[in-house]
């Protein structure tokens, strides 16, 4: 009876990587409302609660903090709920936040070799997505671009370009750790083409700094090396856009014009900077929120800032939660790291901390890769990779008087992680 139990448990822990696999893959498609991808999403909830992975403190500070915010969302839009807008908008929010609650119970139940699955999966919906971006700049599609910016099949080209960074660092880390080399390197190659060509200076900024952050951060050993092939990368990106400046029309206008701290929208008594002035008083003055979209009454546009935004939308609570998520979640990937010294704890930070300069210039918290990046990173469960830590078959065989004289014993289902036991 246990043994067909496990088998149930395995076949539900394999159709609920299934359904979430794909759902990663179809992410990068986000124009039709729901997208498909959303659909997908929810079929890999329900499975994701029958594996019924045990849950940690660490995942339930995080659901504590998703709620938080979420309710407050809730709440500030109260009076607002017969506008068909506010309704649409607050569903929107609510499936981001099953998303992120799916992606914690996943990973809750995920070793090394799922997320290295995930990785290859979430890089090939990058590819697809950059090539997309690409050959809509190339061709002006305009399906896949916008103000002759790549977007894919994205609404903005900021979020393609942030899409594609943990996609870039997949591939730093595929080829560092010599786990392919062909698909790695068009990988790196189209997701760096595809950030350029969103023209998005939040996207090139995170590009710029923390792409030879990570480099360096994985080849910590060899960083001469490391140096070497990052000035040699430089280079190539260097000649590459020097050729692009020269052949494709436009393009030497739209960099030129986006080499700015500021575009028009930028400035002016209602621009984008200008209004994070002008919502303090707004905050200070409205502690539970103005509510959903109704930041539009007062100014042109959104608060294009989720930590601003999350305050003056809805309200204190948010706004605090928002800011303890981000800040937390910087904690957390220490946490796992020290837990596990696993490079993949190291990835995951790199890919949501890349999201941060976004964050600041944007509204992102409608970006599905976002929150399912929280998800993973607050679900990480060091239990199911404490292989690193235990020791090798050959240390056991050195203890004295002892002898090692069975294989490593296999987990019953893949929700438990295999480990050495030394048989006496």
């Amino acid at each position: 009876m246990q043994a067909q139990a496990s088998a149930i448990q395995t076949r539900i822990f394999k159709a609920r990587n299934f359904l979430f696999f794909v759902a990663v893959l179809l992410m990068h498609w986000t124009l039709p409302r729901p997208a498909p991808g959303d659909v997908v999403f929810m079929l890999a909830f329900l499975p994701s609660i029958l594996v019924n992975p045990r849950v940690h403190k660490q995942t339930m500070v995080f659901l504590l903090l998703v709620c938080v915010w979420g309710l407050s969302v809730y709440f500030s839009s109260i009076d607002f709920f017969g506008d068909p807008a506010v309704r649409f908008q607050l569903f929107a929010h609510t499936f981001c936040m099953m998303l992120t609650v799916t992606s914690c119970l996943v990973a809750l139940s995920w070793d090394e070799g799922d997320f290295h699955k995930f990785m290859k999966i979430y890089m090939v919906a990058c590819c697809i997505s950059a090539t997309l971006g690409v050959i809509g700049f190339a061709a002006h599609i305009p399906l896949f671009i916008w103000d002759d910016r790549a977007k894919g099949l994205f609404d903005e080209p900021i979020s393609f370009g942030a899409f594609l960074l943990p996609g870039l660092f997949g591939a730093m880390y595929m080829l560092t750790n010599r786990r392919g080399f062909f698909f790695p390197l068009i990988t790196m190659v189209l997701c760096v083409a595809g950030v350029l060509l969103s023209f998005s200076r939040a996207d090139v900024v995170s590009l710029i700094v923390f792409a030879p952050l990570y480099f360096l951060v994985l080849n910590r050993h060899q960083l001469a090396r490391a140096v070497a092939v990052l000035m040699i990368g430089a280079f190539i990106i260097v000649v590459l856009t020097a050729i692009a400046f020269v052949s494709f029309h436009g393009f030497q206008d739209k960099l030129m014009s986006r080499l700015t701290l500021a575009e028009p929208y930028d400035l002016g008594k209602m621009g984008r900077y200008a209004r994070y002035v002008l919502a303090i008083p707004l905050i200070l003055t409205h502690p539970f929120g103005l509510g959903m979209l109704q930041i539009d009454k007062i100014f042109p546009e959104p608060i294009h800032n989720i930590f601003i935004s999350s305050f003056v939308n809805y309200g204190w609570l948010a706004g605090v939660a928002w800011i303890m998520l981000t800040v937390l979640s910087v904690k957390v990937t220490f946490q796992n790291y020290h837990a596990t010294k696993s490079p993949i704890a190291v990835w995951l930070g790199f890919s949501l901390v890349a999201q941060l300069p976004c964050a600041l210039l944007q509204q992102v918290e409608h970006w599905r890769h976002l929150w399912m990046l929280f998800g993973l990173m607050w679900g990480f469960n060091a239990a199911n990779f404490v292989r690193r830590a235990l020791p090798t078959r050959q240390a056991w065989a050195a203890l004295p008087q002892q002898t090692w004289v069975g294989p490593p014993v296999q987990p019953a289902h893949p929700m438990q992680p295999a480990q050495w036991e030394p048989r006496w």
